[in-house]
């Protein structure tokens, strides 16, 4: 085969063979009382990946799909079957687009507009979706995925895996927030494959040792975090323990570590924020954290408090930069703790810093920054960088700009800094969000209400929506009505958004006078960061509300 036009899954393949007797994936079941860990052995999982494959290559061929043709696929995301089947559908040669659970907050409709923007020909759905699924609004053939301990072993041969060309699609996710009420498509590249292996490695940087290296996985298996880490992780011959549920908290982390071995922490920083809080004041999680080989925490900052405890705790902490669209990019050093949250390039990445026309002191998060007007840099992911997304959701011809701001604090060591856009990061696990969208539909559906309105909540627990009105409000009960009914205008392009996108409680939305909003002299556009620093202490009290 040409060099550059091997499949992904032939590395995949080629891991399963070599590692055969190692745990691939770990997971504690049981009564509490009696729990223990199960083991799948990377021989066991490729057992079963044949099975499926060789399953889904005769029924889907029956069904008229060719290799090549994009699957959909809708899977719980949280059990081991969901693993087998996602790379059992790559293995016999076609492309599967990903839904996880979450997509049962948005409905049948916007999963129906993906599968019809990716050009699917089929859908296999797990049989808790069952109810969603048969509508008659849904005309693409679909197909119930059986139980994995029902799919009989045949010693068949499965076709080859089909020449590919590095930019060929291998799997499609999606963003985690919305556009106009719908996620984005994200094509992952063959090429995005075999790199992420390398980013892999770059980003660990524990001394070796005669063990195996154990992490958790990062939510749901029908998200590209922990959907590709049987890529990734299986690249070096190393294991991963699914969490019972999509945090960590203090039982899980202790019995993951006692039954499972789990040695490394990857997650959101607002899981670790959590973790940091118990341990200072709970000895025992201070152990664990401490013992792990490596924790490398993504998705958002911690607040400086956390980060100096860190440091002072002696705890083996990095902070890492990856996005859906370009993977990890990112990292800082394991032995300069101290820096976080100071970041480098990953070694092999051939991303670029290039000094951005933003309004520096409006973007920069930070007060030192907004003082002093320190240069900012967008990320560049060139066409020729090995993780540089899909041409289809390219936004530059020559590669693509990722809207994350960043600060260089030391020659070659760099510091988020915010978006450039309209997208801000909010809710439990700092998941993307379009706030112009919100905030256009807003304009649009309560036009005689609303004068001008913006949307807040950048890593923030939830957003909150600021709204100058179009009419007088004389009274206490005049303000209740007017925000319940911006709710009910809203209601419909509300149900289409992820939960942590949705403004569904009176308690966030806040009504200020006329023209009362900060702007941007020039254009005269509401300014957001400076909305958050002015109603800091309402918008504290918010939050501090669970509204």
């Amino acid at each position: 085969m040409p060099s550059g036009t091997e499949h992904f899954m032939d590395t995949v393949l080629r891991s399963l063979d070599l590692y055969a007797t190692r745990p691939l994936i770990k997971e504690v079941v049981g009564p509490v009382e009696a729990r223990t860990c199960n083991i799948i052995t990377y021989q066991a999982y490729a057992h079963d990946l044949s099975k499926a494959a060789l399953f889904w290559w005769q029924t889907l061929s029956k069904l008229g799909v060719a290799v090549g043709d994009v699957v959909g696929l809708w899977i719980t995301g949280s059990q081991y079957p969901d693993l087998v089947h996602l790379y059992a559908i790559s293995r016999a040669g076609f492309v599967p687009q990903v839904f996880s659970q979450k997509y049962t907050e948005q409905g049948l409709a916007v999963v129906r507009d993906l599968l019809t923007a990716c050009e699917a020909k089929v859908l296999l759905y797990d049989p808790v979706f069952e109810g969603i699924v048969q509508s008659p609004s849904l005309t693409l053939a679909c197909q119930r995925i059986p139980p994995l301990v029902s799919l009989t072993y045949v010693d068949a041969a499965l076709p080859s895996l089909p020449d590919v060309k590095p930019t060929d699609t291998a799997m499609i996710f999606h963003t985690s927030g919305t556009t106009s009420g719908k996620p984005k498509p994200v094509p992952e590249s063959h090429r995005w494959f075999r790199f992420q292996a390398i980013q892999w490695k770059g980003i660990c940087q524990a001394a070796p040792f005669d063990g195996q290296d154990v992490y958790n996985n990062i939510g749901s298996y029908g998200h590209v975090g922990s959907a590709t880490m049987i890529s990734h992780l299986g690249a070096s011959g190393q294991c991963m323990v699914r969490l019972a549920s999509n945090t960590l908290d203090r039982e899980q982390i202790l019995e993951l570590t006692r039954l499972a071995g789990l040695n490394n922490l990857f997650i959101y920083a607002p899981w670790l924020s959590k973790l940091v809080n118990l341990a200072k004041t709970d000895p025992e999680i201070l152990t664990v954290l401490r013992s792990m080989r490596q924790i490398s925490y993504t998705g958002a900052s911690l607040n400086p408090e956390d980060e100096q405890w860190i440091i002072e705790s002696a705890i083996p902490a990095t902070c890492v930069y990856a996005t859906t669209e370009i993977a990890l990019c990112l990292v800082s050093d394991l032995d300069r703790v101290k820096m976080i949250p100071a970041m480098r390039l990953v070694p092999g990445v051939q991303c670029q810093f290039i000094p951005t026309n933003s309004l520096t002191h409006e973007l920069a998060t930070n007060a030192h920054g907004q003082l002093t007007g320190n240069q900012l840099y967008d990320f560049f992911i060139p066409e020729s960088a090995p993780n540089c997304p899909h041409p289809s959701i390219r936004n530059r011809p020559d590669g693509h700009i990722s809207g994350d701001l960043f600060e260089e604090v030391s020659p070659g060591y760099y510091v988020f800094r915010g978006r450039n856009d309209d997208w801000i990061r909010t809710g439990p696990t700092c998941a993307f969000c379009d706030t112009k969208s919100i905030e256009d539909n807003c304009m649009l559906t309560c036009a005689d209400l609303v004068k001008n309105c913006t949307v807040v909540g950048h890593y923030k627990p939830a957003l909150v929506l600021f709204i100058e009105p179009a009419l007088a409000l004389s009274s206490e009960s005049d303000l209740a009505t007017f925000k319940m009914e911006i709710l009910k205008q809203t209601a419909a392009f509300n149900a289409r958004l992820f939960s942590h996108e949705r403004i569904t409680d009176a308690r966030r939305i806040v009504v200020v006078p006329p023209g009362s909003l900060p702007r941007t002299t020039e254009k005269g556009n509401v300014r957001r960061k400076a909305v958050e620093e002015d109603y800091a202490s309402l918008l504290q009290d918010i939050y501090t509300s669970k509204a």
